[in-house]
């Protein structure tokens, strides 16, 4: 069968996990989805929110940040386009979420719904082999991001997030990046000089 353009995006990222879906299993989804576009800076989920939606990110850029009793914003996640994406914790326990989720620019996505999910997991198995790639990956990509919050220093970091990120770079606002990183803006203007003048 021949799917539409955009689920065959979807079926080449569940296969860089390493599963192999039929073009039929990627088909199953097809009753169950719709697009949706975010305006830039338009808050997706608020903490306490329950998150009932995942997403398949066509274009655009969505970040997870959590504001800080001082008032300050922690960013957590930074995810770009033709990726899989949903508060993970909030979508899979659904508990609220003690995360904010934002567009940090006009984003379009492919939505999902947890309950329509769940029947997928719950009647073909290789549905519920993509949701448990699914939950490993997240699980490794918030361990590696812990360690390198306790263990890195704000160089090391940068430098990961600029091998990270290196296409979009131009595309996510510097307070933000801050934020990601752990540092002040003005902290993270310091860093760059100091880098680019050690030819770095």
């Amino acid at each position: 069968m021949n799917l539409p353009t955009d689920l065959c995006l979807v079926r080449e990222k569940i296969m860089s996990f390493g599963v192999i879906p039929t073009e039929e299993d990627i088909a199953l989804l097809i009753p169950y989805l719709k697009t949706k576009v975010f305006k830039k800076g338009e808050i997706i989920l608020k903490a306490g929110e329950t998150c009932t939606e995942g997403y398949f990110i066509k274009r655009g850029i969505i970040r997870t940040f959590q504001m800080m009793p001082n008032g300050n914003q922690r960013t957590y996640i930074i995810t770009r386009e033709l990726n899989i994406f949903s508060e993970h914790v909030s979508f899979m326990s659904q508990n609220p979420s003690t995360d904010f989720v934002e567009a940090i620019e006009e984003t379009e996505v492919i939505v999902f719904y947890y309950e329509d999910l769940m029947n997928l997991y719950a009647k073909f198995h290789v549905w519920e082999t993509i949701g448990r790639k699914i939950s490993d990956i997240n699980f490794i990509i918030s361990h590696r991001r812990l360690r390198s919050m306790m263990n890195d220093d704000a160089a090391t970091r940068y430098r990961k997030y600029q091998h990270s990120y290196q296409n979009l770079l131009h595309r996510i606002p510097q307070h933000i990046v801050a934020s990601y990183l752990g540092i002040t803006p003005q902290s993270l203007s310091r860093l760059k000089r100091e880098i680019e003048g050690s030819g770095e």
